[in-house]
């Protein structure tokens, strides 16, 4: 009797593990063109960082964002740039903070996030768009997609579900 008891109670323990973590959420990014044509997608840890890159229009200096995945939202991590002139950032945000490097103006925090982001591709002579994803490369968004306005969205999955999705990208 006490043998039964025990194995019926490892059996209940064993299957609420495994419905624990089939339905644990995990982060799943997906990048993808107007048309819904996917460039990118998969999961992606707690943290996950992808940085954008521009050249000014008008300064010619660059601009770097960098975004995290946290709890299935996209934070704006941290902003760079040389120049603080022509419609470039000039004050601080609410629970934000600026930094003065040697070769970069950086404002951090500012608790901006999204569900997702409509990302504008310029092209060779306006914007030069980098797109660095951690763990996938980097995407010369202005080469491969000039012109395009491109969607990437963050999203919680369950485990059992986004473990299945992954689009590799082609990022010759």
């Amino acid at each position: 009797m006490y043998r039964k008891t025990l194995f019926v109670l490892f059996s209940l323990f064993l299957l609420s593990l495994g419905i624990t973590l089939a339905t644990w959420p995990i982060n799943v990014i997906s990048i993808s063109m107007e048309s819904g044509k996917v460039i990118v997608c998969g999961p992606i840890p707690e943290g996950w960082t992808f940085t954008s890159r521009i050249i000014h229009s008008l300064e010619k200096t660059p601009v770097e964002d960098e975004y995290r995945v946290v709890s299935g939202r996209i934070w704006q991590w941290e902003e760079r740039y040389q120049s603080n002139n022509a419609g470039l950032p000039t004050e601080v945000p609410e629970n934000g903070r600026f930094v003065s490097a040697p070769d970069w103006f950086i404002i951090r925090g500012g608790r901006n996030h999204w569900d997702a982001l409509r990302y504008r591709v310029g092209n060779c002579g306006l914007g030069r768009n980098l797109l660095a994803l951690e763990g996938f490369g980097q995407i010369r968004a202005f080469e491969r997609y000039p012109g395009e306005r491109l969607l990437i969205e963050a999203r919680p999955e369950p485990f059992a579900w986004a473990a299945r999705v992954l689009c590799v990208p082609d990022l010759r």
